[in-house]
């Protein structure tokens, strides 16, 4: 006869060690299940929006030929672990096959930290080992995290995408914020501490936040937080030090002045639409709005329920108190956000104006940034607690579960839907397509454009002399991904070092100009020898979509008679002769 205790010891067993007969509740299941959803929403053609800008300055990294007389290139580098890290791929293999190698990489890392943190959201504390009560949590959660990331971001901000620094960064947050939870703080404090390292802005931001909010939430006196915070904090000193020292560095010595000038022109000028909610569009105020109204209604919701994960205890004061401490924790993370963006509400709205110097220094440290990802976590964390049943809402249904989850889940899927569309039918690469387009064209004349760039680029790269300054197109932000040469700026690729930022403002104002109407003023031979004569220019890459831009009396090059590109042509400076019409 078989003992009966067997199969019970054995199910014991399979609990201990995470297995669950039930799939929708594995750890792997969920995992799987958000990887997908985030290559669904991501997996666009190469390269993404920012991908050529962190990309070539990754190559430069290891590679000082490659881009050789760049400015931007050139200048200092504030996220020097990920070129030192990421950035050796371009050395193994084609710059195409290393950011999706990159991307890969981050998108694992950041399935497995969600996943990580799904599954302690709603875990009782009391009952550790038990599985949570949500089946795929992590990934029903990061579904409608993602749609309220996408749909209602405030200051442009994003998470899963292409490569660079900032997805590490955020993988390392969601781990630590994971084990936070858990209350195992010194693995906490080295992930975000590796988040520093990756992208220091980011990562000091989540420490602030998450030492403040435990400070208020946790209940220990303030000599017991020290002891119980300080062998993680160590260690996390040790990633911020690497993050914050090459960031430094690079405006050591600078002149007050000019670091001022050039805070004014990044967070009023070339990134005000992330720094400065006076140049955030009217859409993103709505949408972020609407966001907004969605959190308060959950959050008035959640004060008038209960909760039904566990038995409820009299001796807690309040409704919050008898939520699963992970939820506490993402309330107060969130609030926490949101009170930091309206710091920088004020700072840009009472003083912006009058005292723009000033308020830039504070509003170019992203302000909002932490916001528009811990809202949307909070949203989407109360969101399933009333769709799947955990908060109860008096009146209690299951046609008020029923609303609460197609509104929840809805944008999400269609969200995922219209990526999925999107990312397959992509023609042009955002990263090329980005200021590079004109709306006003056809699909099929972007095309061919887009075609003429591809092929304009390809002959820069294998027939121009290496370490020449370029005078390319002010439509377009790709040249040096694609023919891999130094140009003179690129409205994209703004350096990080203030003196490098203030060079690259000026040689913008000089190389394109604009009519009244914003539209761009064509090359005249005149304004090419000027700025020749100014940077050194080599060669001229004409972009002739320019209204009223005529060929320049300069040695044409290309294309020849066996090419065809009916968009661009490349012009020589010649070295041994002066021109006789200035």
């Amino acid at each position: 006869m078989k003992n009966p205790v067997t199969p019970v010891r054995n199910q014991d067993q399979n609990e201990a060690n995470g297995f669950d007969s039930n799939w929708a509740n594995s750890f792997l299941a969920d995992f799987i299940c958000i990887f997908c959803i985030f290559f669904l929403y991501a997996g666009s053609s190469v390269p993404a929006i920012n991908e050529p800008h962190y990309w070539t300055k990754a190559a430069h990294f290891w590679n000082n030929e490659f881009g050789k007389g760049d400015l931007f290139l050139e200048s200092g580098d504030a996220h020097w672990l990920f070129f030192a890290t990421f950035g050796y791929l371009t050395q193994c293999m084609p710059m195409h096959w290393s950011v999706w190698t990159g991307r890969f990489i981050t998108w694992i890392f950041l399935a497995l930290s969600w996943t990580m943190l799904g599954r302690s959201l709603w875990q009782n504390e009391e009952k550790t080992d038990k599985q949570p009560p949500i089946p795929l949590q992590a990934s029903c959660w990061g579904l409608i995290w993602l749609a309220g990331l996408h749909y209602g971001h405030w200051a442009g901000e994003w998470v899963v995408g292409g490569c660079e620094s900032k997805g590490i960064a955020y993988a390392c947050i969601f781990a630590g914020l994971a084990f936070a939870i858990r209350r195992r703080w010194t693995l906490a404090w080295v992930m975000f501490g590796g988040a520093a390292a990756y992208h220091v802005v980011t990562g000091i931001w989540v420490i602030t936040c998450v030492a403040t909010v435990s400070l208020l939430l946790d209940g220990y006196s303030i000599r017991r937080w020290f002891t119980v915070h300080a062998p993680g904090w160590s260690l996390c000193v040790i990633g911020v030090i690497i993050g914050v020292v090459p960031a430094l560095a690079i405006d050591w010595g600078t002149d007050p002045a000019m670091a001022s000038e050039s805070a004014v022109k990044q967070v009023y000028t070339r990134l005000g639409h992330h720094l400065a909610p006076s140049r955030f569009s009217t859409v993103r105020w709505q949408d972020f709005g609407i966001l907004l109204a969605c959190a308060c209604v959950l959050l008035w919701m959640a004060s008038r329920s209960k909760w039904h994960g566990r038995p409820p205890d009299i001796s807690k004061t309040g409704v919050f108190e008898t939520l699963p401490r992970g939820l506490r924790l993402m309330i107060g993370w969130s609030l926490f956000g949101f009170a930091v963006a309206m710091l920088g509400l004020m700072v840009d709205y009472l003083f912006g104006g009058a005292f723009p110097a000033q308020a830039s220094k504070l509003l170019r440290f992203y302000l909002f940034r932490w916001n528009d990802v811990a809202m949307p976590m909070m949203v989407g964390a109360l969101a399933v607690s009333f769709a799947f049943g955990q908060l109860r809402f008096t009146p209690y249904t299951f046609a008020s579960r029923c609303v609460v989850a197609a509104c929840a889940f809805i944008p999400g899927i269609v969200l995922l839907g219209y990526r999925f569309e999107s990312n397959s039918n992509e023609l042009i690469p955002a990263g090329d397509k980005a200021h590079f387009v004109a709306k006003s064209d056809s699909e099929a004349e972007q095309l061919r454009q887009f075609k003429d760039w591809v092929r304009v680029c390809d002959w820069i790269k294998t027939n121009s002399e290496p370490g020449s300054l370029w005078l390319t197109p002010r439509r377009q932000q790709s040249f040096k991904w694609r023919a891999g040469q130094a140009e003179l700026a690129c409205w994209k690729d703004a350096p990080q070092n203030a003196e490098a930022v203030v060079q690259w403002s000026e040689r913008l104002a000089d190389a394109y100009q604009f009519d009244s109407e914003k539209k761009l003023l064509p090359w005249t031979d005149e304004k090419l020898w000027a700025l020749h004569a100014k940077y050194g220019i080599r060669y001229v890459l004409l972009d002739r979509r320019v209204h009223g831009q005529i060929p320049p009396l300069l040695p044409i090059i290309y294309p020849s008679q066996n090419d065809l590109n009916a968009t661009f042509a490349v012009f020589e400076f010649p070295s041994q002769i002066e021109n006789v019409n200035r």
